[in-house]
């Protein structure tokens, strides 16, 4: 029988491969990461201490809505932009507070813009 890594093993595989592939954010299945886990299956409490592992290493788990992982080596944001609520939510805010605009607004332009990213 095959003895199941650790997540700190496993964090340690999908940091070098993401390193080895050249790129600084890319998609992995689960079952590339159960094949590097030596799991079946891939519990909750695993994938949280995979993410704590990977973040000591600078790479960024996401779950993808379509399947699978995103890692994102934090590095990248490294000189990204601030973007602050003041510059950009500052008006929203002041109706919410005046109760002159609801969540419901939010969301459906929250809504407007996801359906174009996609």
């Amino acid at each position: 029988m095959r003895a199941m890594r650790t997540p700190e093993e496993t964090a340690v595989l999908l940091s070098l491969l993401l390193r080895r592939s050249g790129q600084k954010r890319a998609r992995v299945s689960l079952e590339t990461i159960r094949h590097l886990a030596k799991r079946k299956q891939l519990r909750h409490v695993f994938i949280d201490l995979l993410d704590e592992q990977l973040d000591e290493l600078g790479v960024v788990l996401i779950e993808i809505t379509r399947g699978g992982y995103g890692l994102l080596l934090a590095s990248t944001l490294d000189g990204a932009p601030s973007i602050t609520a003041k510059k950009y939510l500052a008006e929203d805010l002041a109706l919410l507070k005046t109760k002159a605009t609801g969540f419901e607004d939010i969301r459906r332009e929250l809504e407007e813009a996801m359906a174009l990213e996609e």
